[in-house]
């Protein structure tokens, strides 16, 4: 456009407007100005969240300004971590609510595709909003048609499976029938908000204060910060605590093993490169072997757990991977461990019946009642079956207070990326029967995401891990590359006997010396 760039001149500088733009107020201009804190800024654009007409004089109303009962290292029993954790956990879940409530879409375009299962996909691609929330497989969400005069009005729920490299969002719909396949303009999208997983948090501290058996003794006084007297788990160690299927341990994996093995409470901080989670999947398969009942391994990702599903695996050790319902169809490279594979692929009569009526349902779209109880019951039946058979089980914390684990029994938890979990959520596969515990992470990395500003500020965003380290438990510290820095200093010892021995010839120097660039 030919424009002289000479003549531009800056708005701002120096974090102000500049005078030819916004002149200076005058000292008496100033003086009758309203002074406004930093600190009020911050609250009256935390108010904006939920009141965009919110101003400084709301900041005065009662109860704005309170602040929750912050966490403390110890408590008196599990009454007192249940209120002072609950009312965190409640404010975290009114947050997400508002936020993923507020994000609605419309003029939405939509392509349509039909699931292997026979089931419709919507494609569409859902904008991204300057704000923390994101998009992940396995939300739900809301697509509706406000109708017109091709279709009436229309709306299902589905949940995401994948989210495409087109940035175009997969949504598989629950119905299948009134399906406006026609039209691909003027959807609109909503999210729907579970509260599941804090109704787990809450169902976890609940049972931790009322229950006498959900965790040992020795765990509840260890969690609530008590002075509690050393204990040792006396059992037979192995003589190697390596596992079949896995890389070799160095000195400090195997210390960390035989460690762990040996105590009811552990903690395992592996930094970046340490080989943690083979130390974890090594630390399975010993405890496994141990017949102290099955195993649950826990991290608070999907990413993190099928990590781990897959290296327990390959130890030889009977696998099975608990996903939620609504991530059964996102695909997975654990796919073969998940439970809801394995109840498709499991061969004997009940199945065949099952596969029967599941074919029909899908079919159909749905089944008379009494063919849908059948259905249901065979498919508890099986899924039951299968979680007994197991050596390991593995889910999310929160998969862990999955309704079909309900009565089962876990004397020792491994938690894996704990440091990137709530307290509340790392109480959810603890309060299952825990009698030995094992968590693994680096609080000195990213610790867990909290959005609620109060509640992360009264404590919520520390983790137990963390809070532990504190009260004097110590991690025992995974060590990076132990076996190389051996090779080095036994090579420069060989290097210098070469070098002081009286009958030493040209070659040998020279093969120490091509050795040592090696290891360099």
């Amino acid at each position: 456009m030919n424009w002289d760039l000479s003549q531009w001149t800056p708005l701002i500088d120096d974090r102000c407007f500049l005078s030819w733009l916004v002149k200076v107020p005058s000292e008496q201009e100033q003086l009758r100005a309203r002074q406004i804190s930093a600190q009020q800024i911050n609250k009256v654009e935390e108010l904006w969240k939920t009141n965009p007409d919110a101003s400084l004089e709301d900041l005065e109303k009662p109860g704005v300004d309170d602040e929750p009962q912050p966490v403390v290292l110890k408590y008196e029993d599990a009454y007192q971590y249940q209120n002072v954790f609950a009312p965190l956990i409640k404010l975290e879940a009114d947050y997400d609510k508002m936020m993923k409530e507020s994000q609605s879409k419309d003029s939405v375009t939509v392509r349509w595709d039909i699931g292997l299962n026979k089931k419709r996909v919507a494609y569409f691609v859902f904008p991204k909003e300057d704000n923390e929330l994101r998009l992940v497989p396995g939300d739900e969400l809301r697509l509706r048609y406000s109708g017109g005069t091709s279709h009436p009005a229309w709306q299902s729920v589905g949940h995401v499976i994948k989210l495409t490299a087109q940035e175009e969002v997969a949504l598989e719909l629950r119905a299948s029938q009134g399906v406006p396949v026609e039209l691909n303009h003027g959807f609109s999208v909503d999210f729907v908000w579970k509260s599941t997983s804090f109704d787990r948090m809450q169902g976890a501290m609940k049972t931790f204060a009322v229950d006498e058996t959900s965790v040992s003794g020795y765990i509840y006084h260890h969690l609530l910060g008590h002075e509690v007297e050393h204990q040792i788990i006396r059992n037979t160690l192995p003589r190697r605590f390596g596992a079949p299927g896995l890389p070799e341990l160095n000195a400090s994996q195997v210390l960390a093993v035989k460690s762990v093995l040996q105590k009811p409470v552990s903690l395992i901080q592996g930094p970046p490169g340490t080989g943690k989670t083979v130390t974890s999947a090594a630390i399975v398969y010993h405890m496994a072997k141990q017949g102290q009942g099955q195993v649950l391994v826990c991290a608070p990702s999907n990413v993190a757990v099928d990590q781990l599903a897959e290296k327990i695996s390959s130890t030889g050790l009977k696998v099975v991977r608990l996903c939620a319902k609504s991530r059964e169809a996102v695909s997975s490279p654990v796919e073969h461990l998940t439970l809801h594979y394995q109840v498709r692929h499991l061969d004997n009569s009940e199945k065949s019946e099952m596969h029967k009526l599941q074919q029909l349902k899908d079919e159909q779209g749905e089944l008379s009642s009494s063919d849908e109880k059948k259905y249901k019951a065979l498919k508890r039946a099986t899924e039951r079956e299968i979680l007994q058979s197991a050596d390991v089980i593995c889910c999310t914390c929160v998969g862990a207070g999955d309704p079909r684990l309900s009565n089962f029994r876990f004397r020792q938890v491994l938690i894996d990326e704990s440091t990137q979990a709530t307290e509340p959520e790392c109480l959810i596969p603890l309060v299952l029967g825990v009698k030995q515990v094992v968590l693994v992470g680096d609080h000195c990395q990213l610790g867990p995401v909290i959005m609620c500003k109060k509640a992360a500020r009264a404590g919520l965003a520390q983790s137990l891990f963390e809070r532990l380290v504190i009260l004097g438990v110590k991690p025992f510290r995974l060590q990076v590359m132990v076996a190389f820095s051996c090779l080095v200093v036994s090579s420069c010892c060989y290097h210098y006997a070469f070098r002081n021995s009286p009958v030493h010839s040209r070659l040998s120097i020279r093969t120490v010396q091509v050795i040592r660039l090696i290891i360099l």
